[in-house]
């Protein structure tokens, strides 16, 4: 099978350099040669100083050559930049725009649509971002605020990733009809948490619940690279909860969006506040807001009275200890696990992770946002 390959413009300094390596000279060898400065020469070998009529002689002698190779070389070196500027400068575009958001992963989740063409990537971009003009600005004027738990292999990719993803978010939440914000009704809801991870339907009727108190509620998939679990920001009256469900266990959307909800309580009043957070199984490190988040979430899912129970039997941890703390405490024993395993009391390689429950495809289906 016959590959092409990538076009190479090559310009007279490639020659140059060539020959200077089989007869085994250096830039300071050639510019005495020809009675030139070692700077020009290092610029007319890095095809950044054009071949004149005098230096296409000089060198035309030195290699045996006519002058006229040389300056036909120059030219048409010269004429196929002038002819692929507008292709360079698009294809040097699309690699920014690939920079900043994974084009493939979200024309796969259906969030953009576009064909091979570099002008269709590149006007998939614009309506992304609702722009007339191309425009970066955007990643580095983005006033969001987003927690990072531990560092990344590529800190830049993350945080322009989850710039994309929150984005997303936004546009989205624009969709979604809801009633006036009502933020005593949620504080009560949290502080009812336990009540609804032993409900059969809890999930659904705590999010029911959610939307009655005027929050925005969506499943959102991460973007590669963001490990996001949930975001919380203020879009004109209304909190918007935004959850990934990474995790489809219930200790995990239980914990994820009660941390949420504390930061839409606490943390989010204008349109700029937004709360991101990735890796909530990490600890929160020294962020204030974070940790404030955390101590509100582990009051609400009595953490601390858990951790004191489970504690005599933390060698031998057996299903009895298990749904003995859930039926006392009125908290469903996967969140009980979860909250043990956590606090590394209990091993997560057990028998007991069947208590675990995986949370029902169709709710997440129906709060599926791509």
């Amino acid at each position: 099978m016959i590959q092409n390959k990538p076009f190479f413009n090559i310009g007279p300094g490639n020659i140059i350099k060539r020959e200077m390596e089989a007869l085994n000279w250096t830039q300071e060898d050639l510019a005495e040669i020809l009675g030139m400065s070692p700077k020009s020469i290092s610029k007319i070998i890095n095809n950044k100083q054009a071949i004149t009529i005098d230096s296409a002689i000089l060198l035309g002698k030195v290699f045996d050559t006519s002058p006229e190779f040389w300056l036909n070389l120059e030219q048409n070196y010269r004429l196929r930049i002038k002819a692929g500027g507008k292709k360079e400068d698009k294809t040097s575009l699309i690699g920014k725009i690939r920079k900043f958001m994974p084009l493939s992963l979200m024309k796969k989740k259906g969030w953009l649509s576009f064909d091979r063409s570099v002008d269709s990537q590149i006007k998939a971009y614009q309506e992304f971002w609702d722009q007339q003009k191309i425009d970066f600005s955007v990643y580095q004027e983005n006033p969001v605020k987003f927690c990072m738990r531990q560092a990344k292999e590529n800190p830049l990719y993350t945080r322009y990733y989850t710039q994309t993803w929150i984005k997303k978010a936004e546009k989205e939440a624009l969709l979604i009809k809801s009633t006036s914000y009502q933020e005593k009704v949620l504080k009560n809801l949290l502080k009812r948490i336990p009540d609804f991870t032993n409900m059969e339907d809890g999930i659904s009727l705590f999010i029911e619940e959610l939307e009655n108190c005027g929050i925005k509620f969506m499943v959102l998939s991460h973007l590669e690279k963001t490990y996001l679990d949930g975001a919380a920001f203020w879009q004109k009256e209304n909190p918007v909860i935004v959850l990934t469900a990474r995790y489809k266990n219930n200790d995990s959307f239980w914990w994820t969006i009660a941390h949420e909800i504390v930061h839409a309580l606490l943390h989010i009043r204008t349109e700029n506040d937004c709360f991101i957070d990735d890796n909530l199984d990490k600890d929160a490190g020294d962020n204030e807001k974070e940790l404030e988040a955390d101590r509100m979430v582990s009051e609400i899912l009595k953490v601390r009275e858990i951790k004191k129970l489970a504690e005599p039997f933390q060698r031998y941890f057996t299903e009895i200890h298990l749904l003995e703390i859930s039926n006392k405490l009125n908290i469903h024993p996967g969140v009980v696990l979860g909250i043990l395993q956590f606090s590394k009391m209990v091993t997560y390689k057990t028998k007991l992770n069947s208590y675990k429950l995986i949370i029902d495809k169709n709710i997440l289906e129906k709060y599926m946002r791509g």
